[in-house]
Parts: structure tokens; C-alpha cells; sequence
């Protein structure tokens, strides 16, 4: 897509000065992360030149940069070297990632929310909510292109059980597929925001003898449930599932303990 530069009344009054009792840099990020939630700067657009935008907003290059530099952190814009500064549009993998860095900041031993870190019970709570959910919005909404994803998914976990990683690699995409099944697009987003916690709760509860059988046991259920339409089937299925994997990592992790 070529590059469109911001021009016309419209955007041009769009940027106002900012109140000098805040951050100045991050009142123009606020005000440019707005007009980009409003559309009044779309995904290709371009910034206006940089000494264009510090006399409109009335601040310093070094306040334009900052804020521009923040933004640019974000996903939402793009600074090219003799190109200018062009909006990008967020992409679901964007949010889903910046999810992900704030629910590890919070979970990082000494961070500054070490003493909110999030558990294993935080995460079993929020699947229960938003998998089950998930599971009967596929089976009423799924293609047949959607269930071909997913037995290939169930094949590689039942070809990988000697293999840790792979194992939870395959187990995890199952359940990725099933949430793209749903064809919300925010239900990936925010099942993708804990996927690196999945991966651990995999790879601990493989350490118990028998866990990739038993998954792969309900994981043939859900899909049987999903290949059905059937939306309650799918959503017990689901809780099912997600009650034997609690039960798992429990054990898995109580097995551990005792060895040391």
C-alpha cells in the first residue's frame, strides 16, 4: 500500500496543543493514538513532516520524537529512514504479543508487581471462562476447513507423545484452532495472549505418566462434539477437558515436589 500523506482541515485541526500539566510527550502520543482509533489517520497514512506537527501542536522536535518513538513501540506507527512516519494498522499477533509482555511483566519475580504475580489458578479461571465459551461458538460456527486444521493438529500430538515439546506445541495449536473456529477474531487475541503459560502448564503436566493419552482422549471428544454442532456437547466436552488438565498439573507438579 503507497504511503497517503495527512492532509485537509480535517487532520490539520485534529492537532491541537497540549495541556502543558501532563507528560507533553505523551499527551501528543495520546492525541495521535486517537485520531488512529477514530480513523482520522488510517493504516498507510503519513505523518505530517515533523516541523509541520511542532508548530500546529506548539512543543519541541524532541517532544514530537518521543512521542513518536512510543507509538512506533506500540506497532502503530512505522519510522522509515527517508520515508517519513506511516501508521500501521494493529494486527491481532501485535496485541496478542503485548498482552503476553504484561502478563509476564507481572508474573517476573522482583518486577514491580511481583507481589501480584499471576498463578496457575489465574489462568485455569480464565480458560474455564473463555475456552468453554469458545468451544460452542466453533461448533456452531465452524467450516470444514476448520476441522481439517484440527485433526492435523491431533495427529502431530498423537505422533509427538514421546516428545515434550512438540507434544505441547501440538496441544496448544489444537486449542488455537478451536478459538479461530469461532470466528470472533478477539477470542485468538486473547487465548494467544496466554499461550506461553499453556506451553508451561504443558510441559509440566507431560511429566505425569499417562497425560498424553488422557489428553488426547478429550481432545477427541471436544472435536467429535465440534464435528457434531454440537454447542452444549462441545462446551461440557471443553470443561471436562479443562477439569482432568487442572487435576494433571497438580499432580505433576506434587510428583515433582516429592523427588527433591
Amino acid at each position: 500500500m503507497t504511503p497517503k500523506t495527512a492532509t485537509g482541515a480535517k487532520v490539520a485541526s485534529a492537532f491541537d496543543t497540549p495541556m502543558r500539566s501532563e507528560r507533553l510527550s505523551d499527551k501528543v502520543a495520546a492525541q495521535i493514538q486517537q485520531m488512529i482509533r477514530s480513523n482520522e489517520l488510517q493504516a498507510g497514512d503519513k505523518l505530517p513532516p515533523e516541523r509541520e506537527l511542532c508548530e500546529r501542536m506548539g512543543v519541541s522536535r524532541t517532544v514530537i520524537r518521543e512521542a513518536v518513538r512510543s507509538l512506533a513501540a506500540k506497532g502503530l506507527l512505522d519510522v522509515r529512514a527517508g520515508g517519513g512516519t506511516v501508521v500501521l494498522a494493529p494486527s491481532p499477533s501485535l496485541v496478542s504479543e503485548m498482552m503476553t509482555m504484561m502478563l509476564h511483566g507481572r508474573a517476573r519475580p522482583g518486577g514491580a508487581n511481583a507481589r501480584d504475580p499471576v498463578l496457575f489458578s489465574h489462568v485455569q479461571e480464565v480458560r474455564r471462562h473463555l475456552e468453554v465459551e469458545i468451544a460452542g461458538m466453533a461448533a456452531v460456527r465452524r467450516t470444514d476447513d476448520d476441522l481439517t486444521e484440527m485433526r492435523k493438529h491431533l495427529e502431530q500430538m498423537k505422533a509427538s507423545e514421546h516428545e515434550p515439546e512438540l507434544w505441547a506445541q501440538s496441544d496448544v495449536a489444537f486449542h488455537a484452532v478451536i478459538a479461530q473456529a469461532s470466528h470472533n477474531p478477539l477470542y485468538p487475541v486473547l487465548l494467544g495472549s496466554i499461550s506461553d503459560m499453556l506451553m508451561e502448564v504443558r510441559l509440566t503436566g507431560i511429566r505425569l505418566r499417562g497425560t498424553p493419552n488422557r489428553a488426547l482422549r478429550h481432545h477427541k471428544n471436544i472435536l467429535e462434539r465440534i464435528t457434531a454442532k454440537d454447542g452444549p456437547g462441545a462446551r461440557q466436552a471443553m470443561l471436562d477437558h479443562l477439569s482432568e488438565s487442572e487435576d494433571t498439573y497438580r499432580k505433576a507438579r506434587a510428583a515433582a515436589a516429592r523427588e527433591k
